[in-house]
């Protein structure tokens, strides 16, 4: 499915580049770019969030929200499934981009399914 993009319609979509944006950010301004393992996933699940975010405010398909809700949810279960569960400020910045960004994509998926500019594509 796909919507038509109106200006009020690109909140989520935006939402979800600046949450991609200061979870690029948060390894180095919560101090834990040295640790390899939970920074480089904290960049590649940011870089991942920040390209499909911009492809969802040129047009949003549900694909796109599919995709930000699994990197959303990966990043909710990467802290201990990678190890570095007791790294708090690591940990905790995982799991609240993680919930904010699942969050996010479903809220948009709902307006998808409810919203009557929406057709399968």
């Amino acid at each position: 499915m796909r919507i038509v993009n109106e200006p009020e319609d690109r909140f989520l979509s935006g939402w979800s580049l600046m949450l991609g944006i200061l979870l690029a950010a948060a390894p180095w301004y919560l101090g834990f770019a040295p640790d390899r393992v939970p920074a480089w996933n904290a960049w590649a699940c940011a870089g991942a969030v920040i390209v499909l975010s911009l492809l969802a405010l040129a047009q949003v398909h549900a694909w796109l929200e599919y995709l930000t809700a699994a990197i959303g949810l990966w990043l909710c279960v990467a802290p201990w499934a990678l190890g570095f569960g007791g790294r708090i400020p690591a940990a905790w910045t995982h799991a609240g981009f993680g919930l904010a960004l699942a969050i996010s994509a479903f809220s948009e998926l709902w307006r998808l399914r409810e919203t009557r500019t929406s057709r399968p594509v």
